[in-house]
């Protein structure tokens, strides 16, 4: 049987297709690490008007009502910047899958070569089989 001419073609597509994958896989975990970030600023961020409320129900100078709205907008800056971060991330997800569909193309084309070259290697075969069975049945038998 002859040797499938695009075998080394084959495995670097495969090769390329698992890094891909691997890839994608940062990518994604990536945004979960990002959506717990932004999670954790927000649980802060509640916790903080909550202290806000209580300290102003039981009063408080305008410097520390000046300081807790100033704390309370640099949390909602870090919200807002790590909403962004996801965004980007997501974007980079995105494009990582992108990658890999193609990769997973690419592999898929190969497969379906080497599929095919298989089955003519068969046809091929089966017939110089049947061809030696031909030529043995054709001749004289002794008797």
């Amino acid at each position: 049987m002859a040797k499938f001419r695009f075998a080394f073609l084959l495995e670097l597509a495969i090769d390329e297709r698992e890094e891909a994958a691997r890839s994608m896989q940062a990518a994604q975990a990536a945004i979960v690490s990002a959506t717990q970030k932004l999670e954790q600023v927000e649980v802060f961020r509640g916790e903080y008007r909550n202290r806000l409320m209580a300290s102003g129900q039981g009063g408080m100078t305008v410097t520390q009502y000046r300081d807790f709205q100033q704390f309370l907008g640099k949390l909602d800056g870090a919200a807002t910047a790590q909403q962004g971060e996801i965004v980007r991330l997501e974007q980079v997800y995105t494009q990582q899958k992108q990658a890999w569909l193609e990769c997973e193309k690419k592999v898929k084309a190969f497969e379906a070569l080497k599929v095919r070259h298989d089955q003519d290697e068969l046809k091929r075969e089966s017939q110089r089989e049947q061809k030696l069975i031909d030529e043995f049945n054709s001749r004289p038998r002794e008797r």
